[in-house]
């Protein structure tokens, strides 16, 4: 905790993800904490060799989870209903490959430096970003693509943050990705039973906010409204929208995209996003998945689509994944 004061880092409450204790050192837990030294050493490796192992642990994922390799293919028919079914074939292994690589990478979110993140991400947008947080409270939307860790470290870089996590089933994995995503700089976390007002507070004390809100909470949740995503209705939160009304703030998205013939990635700052101020919240939503979209092409592959995203239908009939439809 000494060496946290000294680099500016605030004293972790109670319950927050981050703290060790001996639970996590429970026999049941051996094989996740094989499972991280494993990575950490990978994450030591050439680049080329992190790639060409994360395709194949991708290809294994890919060809003995059938469920997951289903779910991907409904959403890829969803979306890319004008591509053939070659063409999404080989957009779903690939998918499967990057989801590996991006595996791997955890090593690197846990123990890497800020130089070696440096060395290893390109970063867009980022000096006008950081002029944008010195200015106003800064909201910053990124969705569930492969290379979302990476993306969230390299968002800590920017100062002072608060961000909001859904812890796992696995506190051992909880802790290490609060650890990653706020090894680097002086991160608040808040859980989501939390609340959005923990969010808000640091977003006026000054804090940068990052928040994931593209799950499918269902119909039922008075916060979820169904705007189109690649012209299917999705259900999306407005919970945006109404942050940056209650912080003052404004609303830019960030992405990140592995190049895997060189083993770099891209994290993207975009400019802030116009008239997403909570005032239309459905308006809101649209603008930010509208938004997120033209990121999404640039590497369409990487996004998560083994997720239940058109679960929730606005009609109230069954999701397109129960049971999954045979091919």
């Amino acid at each position: 905790m000494a060496d946290d004061a000294a680099r500016g880092k605030s004293r972790y409450t109670e319950d927050d993800p981050r703290n060790f204790h001996r639970g996590l050192l429970a026999p049941r837990y051996w094989g996740t904490w094989l499972l991280l030294g494993f990575l950490s050493l990978v994450s030591i490796l050439p680049r080329a060799w992190v790639m060409s192992f994360g395709a194949w642990i991708g290809d294994q994922f890919r060809k003995r989870n059938e469920k997951r390799r289903r779910i991907v293919e409904v959403n890829l028919g969803l979306c890319f209903p004008d591509l053939s079914v070659e063409e999404r074939d080989a957009m779903l292994v690939e998918h499967f490959r990057a989801y590996g690589r991006c595996l791997l990478d955890m090593g690197l979110t846990l123990w890497c430096s800020e130089r070696r993140l440096r060395q290893l991400v390109d970063l867009e947008g980022f000096e006008e970003h950081c002029r944008l947080v010195a200015e106003r409270p800064v909201l910053i939307i990124t969705w569930h693509f492969t290379a979302m860790e990476i993306s969230a470290l390299a968002a800590s870089l920017v100062g002072p943050s608060v961000s909001m996590m859904k812890p796992m089933h696995n506190p051992v994995v909880t802790w290490a990705i609060a650890r990653g995503r706020c090894h680097l700089q002086d991160v608040d976390l808040v859980t989501r039973e939390a609340g959005m007002r923990p969010l808000i507070r640091g977003l006026r004390q000054g804090r940068q906010g990052f928040l994931l809100p593209d799950e499918d909470f269902g119909r039922r949740d008075p916060g979820v409204v169904f705007v189109p995503f690649f012209g299917v209705p999705r259900a999306m939160l407005t919970t945006p929208g109404r942050i940056a009304r209650a912080a003052r703030a404004v609303v830019v998205l960030c992405a990140g995209i592995l190049d895997p013939s060189t083993g770099r990635y891209r994290v993207t700052f975009t400019p802030p996003l116009e008239g997403v101020d909570g005032s239309d919240p459905e308006a809101d939503a649209v603008a930010i998945c509208t938004a997120m979209e033209k990121l999404l092409l640039r590497a369409p592959e990487q996004y998560l689509w083994t997720f239940r995203w058109f679960q929730s239908r606005p009609d109230g009939e069954p999701g397109p994944y129960d049971p999954v439809p045979p091919r």
